[in-house]
């Protein structure tokens, strides 16, 4: 199965309509998807947006006419209403039929705490209520009839979308960890990562493997996708930008739900971080042919998709440098 690439405007970085056009500029460069990041708040205080998803992948929909919009990632449980956000997406889909892809995750404090009564759950409970949420919504995107649900987590009764979707909508389960793996086979049927190829290949990839096999869906695609962050340009000033801005994310210590407090976190590590662990953790070069080990080593991981995503620099000229010199190499 020859690799697909498609890009990630992220959502936090530039306004709703730069990132329509910049969206419209990758799928140009022949990137096959354009997915965007779904948060109330940034990760980091210093990045200066977050947009809400559905207006916008509406807009882009109707601009660029030829690839597929996703979520990296949504997470169905706290913010939305599961039923409310089903007859979302199943309008997008009847509009725009086949061209919608739901990545969803269990949420973070950062996004979701405030919009949750109590202490945050942990990993078990969030994970039952996205299986449970995603139960509800799929229930609803293939129902003719009224339909109620009662739940550990939810309570519906006399539920019916009158306006459903034209297509199956695909689910990605996003995935750090095998219990996390595992659940995206069984109960997505796709997994979507950060992770590196050593990290998919054991154990992300074969808990997905075990999760797939233990799935009752006779459509389950089992695509792994991987997000790459990736700046072509030159390595000192996007260093030097990526510095400026911040740019780092402590994954290890958010469990605060105030993206000033890790920011805060971000600028105390970025202060003991090197200019070459930056460039290391970013992929910055000023060749992109030094991009194509790595992709080399995340299709032997088993990834069949990478989301290209550009924190820094000039975003068009990495996509032009990774259509032009990476794509080619390694379809």
């Amino acid at each position: 199965m020859a690799l697909e690439w498609h890009y990630n405007v992220a959502g936090c970085f530039r306004s709703p309509m730069a990132d329509i056009e910049l969206g419209a500029y990758a799928a140009e460069a022949g990137f096959e998807g354009i997915w965007i990041g779904d948060h109330f708040v940034p990760w980091l205080d210093n990045r200066p947006y977050t947009h809400h998803i559905l207006p916008w992948m509406g807009a882009l929909m109707e601009r660029v006419p030829d690839v597929t919009v996703g979520t990296c990632v949504s997470c169905p449980t706290v913010r939305y209403e599961p039923p409310v956000l089903a007859q979302a997406l199943a309008t997008l889909d009847n509009m725009y039929p086949g061209r919608l892809e739901f990545g969803v995750g269990t949420g973070e404090a950062l996004n979701e705490a405030r919009f949750y009564d109590g202490d945050w759950p942990d990993w078990g409970t969030l994970a039952g209520m996205l299986i449970e949420a995603l139960g509800v919504m799929e229930r609803l995107w293939e129902s003719e009839e009224y339909v109620s649900h009662d739940g550990q987590y939810y309570q519906y009764d006399d539920m019916k979308l009158y306006t459903r979707p034209k297509t199956e909508i695909p689910l990605h389960w996003a995935a750090w960890g095998p219990q996390s793996g595992r659940c995206a086979g069984k109960y997505a049927g796709n997994l979507i990562t950060a992770g590196d190829a050593d990290l998919i290949s054991d154990p992300i990839g074969p808990a997905f493997g075990d999760g797939l096999a233990e799935n009752s869906r006779e459509t389950a695609a089992g695509h792994v996708s991987v997000q790459l962050s990736a700046h072509v340009g030159d390595p000192d000033e996007i260093v030097d930008e990526l510095r400026s801005m911040g740019e780092y994310t402590p994954h290890d210590e958010l469990e605060t739900a105030d993206p000033r407090e890790i920011q805060e976190i971000a600028n105390d590590h970025l202060a003991d971080v090197s200019d070459e662990e930056l460039k290391d953790l970013n992929n910055v070069t000023d060749d992109p042919t030094d991009l194509v080990p790595t992709v080399e080593r995340l299709q032997e991981a088993g990834v069949g998709r990478i989301i290209l995503v550009s924190k820094a620099g000039d975003p068009e000229r990495t996509i032009d440098a990774i259509a032009s010199e990476v794509m080619p190499r390694v379809r």
